[in-house]
């Protein structure tokens, strides 16, 4: 369910970086939440618009399940500003990242609705996914 949007000037990450970069957003997601890997995915664009601000680089918004903590949000913003930042060789603060909640309820993984962050579903949906992985 976890699902992050990098959106970067063109050019700036190769085949390579991007998969570098989607390996630490799976890693970075995981490692703060607990949610399986398979669950996690990773969609990129190159800002051939120009809707990227006047020096930006990259924009990475991740849509994830209400309930995570601040702290969990704000470690998995900075975190993933470091990465791409790192990745592509350009500054931190020209990489803007960003996480919006949603309700479990309203998003599917594998065909059934995901529960709640801290409920006894959550052990056995995690399970599942481990499993699948």
């Amino acid at each position: 369910m976890p699902f992050y949007r990098t959106i970067v000037q063109p050019g700036l990450l190769d085949l390579s970086q991007r998969e570098a970069f989607a390996n630490d957003v799976v890693d970075i997601h995981c490692g703060v939440t607990g949610a399986p890997r398979s669950f996690v995915h990773v969609a990129y664009a190159e800002d051939d618009r120009g809707k990227l601000e006047e020096g930006q680089n990259a924009l990475v918004f991740g849509t994830i399940r209400h309930g995570r903590t601040d702290a969990q949000r704000e470690e998995i913003a900075e975190r993933l500003s470091t990465a791409m930042g790192s990745r592509a060789g350009v500054p931190v603060d020209s990489v803007t990242t960003m996480t919006v909640e949603v309700n479990a309820s309203y998003t599917m993984e594998g065909g059934k609705l995901l529960p709640e962050p801290g409920s006894p579903e959550e052990e056995e949906w995690k399970a599942l996914g481990a499993s699948s992985a």
